[in-house]
């Protein structure tokens, strides 16, 4: 049985399982060693005990949930006038106190996607944004199929969590997201923060309604799920792949005037060198030229440098 994520760098949103391997113990994951990428990251001045604050780049605020199985990272985005929070976890501890002792400024949240360890914090806040599409709707209704409410529901299960849950948090079954929606983004759509503009870049794949930031004058782009370094899930029923290689390909086409992508799980911080390799790895894959390993639900496992790819075979089982 695969799992969804290992010592903090696997990574996808969600795994379609009733039950974890072997191999998702807390020994096996809470004790590895971290990712030299994140050793050298600044520290942020503010410190939690739940959340872990990266200063990734000046005015931009890595917030990742180190000890949780899905180790997912959101981004604060700070201008002079507004700040943007993209996405908001898990939802376990409470991401707005948190944003609050690092700007004072407006902050509207814009989700990458609308998976639930994205959306965990968006009730928190008066301004959530998301694509115009029947697909984030749904999701801000709940409404996401069983599979992944059975799956999310063990997210506060002991061996999902690297210690205690946060102060004041006693129930362990986690209850899927909603919020409300207070008005859409588009593709090419430019957000003024005062200083910094960052542009809205539609790239379903993943799931119908990824998106991701792009903050050209920086050389940043946030990625959310379309790109991390980890293994790379393409075979949940909402991803379509031809369209999440049309996705990456938009993005290497921003790749040489990049200096930094900063994807939603993982190490917090890429190399943009890394989304040629994503490409040329998803056009070896669709010649058939590559050796691949069978999982035992039938599904095939591509490994490359930096990531691999898992995808569903003829066989596979959802």
């Amino acid at each position: 049985m695969e799992i969804a994520r290992a010592a903090g760098m696997s990574a996808c949103c969600f795994m379609l399982l009733v039950a974890l391997s072997p191999r998702a113990s807390a020994e096996s994951w809470c004790d590895a060693p971290p990712d030299p990428a994140v050793g050298a990251l600044k520290p942020g001045d503010v410190q939690d005990d739940w959340f872990k604050v990266y200063a990734v780049a000046p005015g931009v605020f890595a917030i990742t949930e180190p000890r949780q199985y899905e180790a997912v990272s959101s981004f604060l985005i700070v201008g002079s006038e507004h700040a943007i929070l993209f996405d908001t976890g898990m939802g376990i501890a409470r991401i707005s106190d948190l944003v609050r002792k690092i700007t004072k400024l407006p902050v509207t949240v814009l989700n990458s996607h609308t998976h639930f360890d994205h959306v965990g914090g968006n009730h928190e806040f008066d301004d959530v944004r998301n694509l115009d599409m029947a697909f984030s709707e749904a999701s801000a209704r709940g409404e996401v199929s069983e599979e992944l409410r059975e799956y999310a529901s063990h997210s506060l299960e002991e061996e999902r969590l690297c210690g205690a849950l946060p102060a004041g948090v006693k129930n362990r079954t986690y209850i899927t997201p909603t919020w409300r929606i207070t008005s859409n983004v588009r593709d090419g759509e430019q957000l003024e923060l005062g200083g910094r503009t960052l542009e809205v870049l539609q790239t379903p794949g993943h799931t119908p309604d990824s998106l991701c930031l792009l903050d050209a004058a920086n050389g940043l782009l946030f990625t959310g799920d379309t790109f991390y370094s980890g293994e790379v899930y393409l075979w949940a029923p909402e991803t379509d792949v031809s369209g999440y290689e049309a996705s990456i390909a938009k993005l290497v086409r921003l790749a040489p005037g990049l200096k930094l992508l900063l994807p939603a799980h993982g190490p917090p911080v890429a190399a943009p060198g890394q989304l040629l390799e994503l490409k040329q790895a998803l056009q070896d894959i669709e010649s058939g030229s590559l050796h691949f390993e069978t999982t035992s639900t039938g599904r095939r496992l591509y490994k490359f440098e930096h990531f691999t790819i898992l995808m569903n075979g003829p066989a596979s089982k959802n």
